[in-house]
């Protein structure tokens, strides 16, 4: 066992953390062309996926896999790119709906084809290594 580990289960943390890095890293860069954040292309997929209708800022936030994503920024910042609008309810003022424009589900149908074959990033993994690797990430989230 390498000394900077205490045991086993703190290696593993150490390399769920760094996979976790690896992988962000990996969409970070497919992303930068389009100078967007993984978490405000997951924002825009979440919009895309019930374009033309809308989505409030917490059904947003229920939907992402961030625990503590700061959404008010993450929106303030994809308005100020004209990739959102904010748009008052007519039904209920006081609540604010999100969603993409024309131009924007076009924008983001462009970005999603760069991910079009984002598995390749664990393709050397063998069908049983993989339905492993899921049970036991499952358990380690739903202990």
């Amino acid at each position: 066992m390498n000394k900077q580990f205490r045991n086993e289960y703190h290696r593993l943390i150490a390399n769920l953390h760094q996979t976790n890095s690896y992988i962000f890293n990996y969409f970070g860069q497919k992303l930068a062309p389009f100078d967007l954040s993984v978490q405000q292309y997951i924002v825009l997929r979440h919009l895309s996926e019930c374009y033309p209708n809308s989505l409030t800022a917490g059904e947003l936030k229920e939907k992402m896999n961030d625990l503590n994503p700061d959404m008010t920024r993450l929106v303030d910042r994809l308005v100020a790119k004209n990739l959102i609008v904010r748009e008052i309810d007519p039904q209920n003022r006081r609540r604010v709906n999100l969603r993409l424009t024309e131009e924007s589900k076009q924008f983001v149908e462009t970005a999603a084809a760069h991910f079009a074959d984002f598995e390749s990033i664990v393709s050397h993994l063998t069908d049983e290594e993989v339905s492993t690797l899921n049970t036991l990430l499952n358990k380690i989230r739903n202990r």
